[in-house]
């Protein structure tokens, strides 16, 4: 194949692509990254019982990954905001504990049982937050009753923090590699209507064709109508699935478009061009989708046409209740009278920008070249 991909049948190169697709989502899974964290918890802050309890809807997290305990009463158990010991850490946002859980006159005992069942005394939970959202509660207990001290406090702190962050790098590389997947499945469909599509538009123009050279009421012309039906059907049947191949999720479809657009880019001109989602991205309407890649499809092709620059960075993250897409190179940099070429069509692309509630800002960088940045309310 002219990119260099393996030559072998796309149906085969489909399959292992969402079976690979599934592989790779298991290990960077969120909720897998937190776990691996509190593995560590009582060896780190030496607490006799640690577990996790993630966040299940707005307002409650369900209890699970228990580390140490000697029965299942806890794994599966469903928090809501409010009761109990992590529900309170949901509400405050903050570390707290018990000396004894069973008795203690801060929290509501709906988990007495529970607790007893598995012999839990002094109890702690720590919020896992980032970003201001709640993406977790980390927990650590002692069989016995009694106080803890800043050690054990500060440890499960530090041990949230690295929970936090090890969840939101491995939802920002899930969500890369989803990205990566559906740009791949959209190319998969261009191929498929490029080969499969004119072969059936082929083979129905072919069968029209003999059918017409036949003499009416020849039993062979009524087969080639049964051919040619069927061959309409395929085609119809192929249309379908090149929608479905071809249509990222709403939640992915900026970032498959924007990776597509990068990938041409350097293929084109030889200049390395990379994507980064800097924060997670709400879905967009896909006006404001069109818009923001409109606007960095444009922003590269100036790059292309007089930035004269090595390299392109285009990055992707929340900002001031919107999305923002920034395409950063480093190439000459703006024009003496402190304007971008005209080629960047910039009142173009501000125009498109505002028709969606959108803005576009010019500037130079900290690499000599020329920073875009777009921006679309979410």
């Amino acid at each position: 194949m002219p990119d260099g991909r393996p030559d072998r049948p796309l149906p085969s190169i489909l399959f292992e692509l969402t079976e690979g697709y599934s592989e790779v989502l298991a290990l960077l899974d969120q909720s897998v990254a937190m776990r691996r964290i509190a593995d560590d918890v009582p060896e780190l802050s030496g607490v006799d019982v640690a577990w996790v309890g993630e966040p299940d809807g707005a307002d409650q997290i369900v209890l699970g990954h228990t580390v140490n305990a000697r029965t299942p009463a806890v794994d599966g158990l469903v928090v809501s905001a409010g009761c109990g010991l992590g529900g309170q850490v949901m509400l405050r946002r903050r570390p707290l504990w018990v000396s004894d859980y069973r008795r203690s006159d801060t929290i509501t005992h709906d988990f007495n049982a529970q607790a007893e069942t598995e012999g839990l005394g002094a109890m702690i939970a720590v919020p896992v937050i980032h970003d201001d959202q709640l993406l977790g509660v980390l927990y650590g207990a002692n069989r016995e009753t009694s106080p803890f001290g800043d050690r054990t406090t500060q440890a499960l702190e530090q041990a949230a923090s690295r929970a936090a962050a090890a969840a939101v790098v491995a939802e920002r590389a899930r969500q890369a590699a989803e990205v990566a997947v559906h740009e791949e499945r959209r190319r998969l469909a261009l191929d498929l209507h490029d080969t499969v599509g004119a072969m059936l538009f082929s083979l129905g123009t072919g069968i029209r064709s003999l059918a017409a050279d036949l003499p009416a009421g020849d039993a062979v012309s009524a087969r080639l109508g049964d051919l040619e039906e069927q061959a309409i059907q395929a085609a119809a049947a192929l249309r379908v699935s090149l929608h479905a191949l071809h249509a990222p999720p709403e939640e992915v479809a900026l970032g498959v478009a924007l990776r597509g657009d990068c990938r041409a880019f350097q293929q084109r001109t030889g200049v390395i061009a990379r994507l980064i989602t800097v924060t997670e991205v709400p879905g967009l309407p896909r006006a404001r989708i069109k818009a923001l890649t409109d606007a960095a499809r444009e922003a590269l092709l100036n790059v292309e046409k007089h930035a004269r620059a090595r390299s392109v960075v285009v990055s992707v993250f929340r900002l001031s209740g919107g999305v923002c897409v920034t395409i950063a190179d480093d190439g000459v940099g703006l024009s003496p009278a402190g304007e971008s070429s005209a080629g960047i069509g910039l009142s173009t692309m501000s125009e498109r920008l505002e028709r969606v509630g959108g803005r576009v800002d010019v500037g130079s960088n900290e690499d000599g070249g020329v920073t875009v940045q777009a921006w679309v309310p979410a």
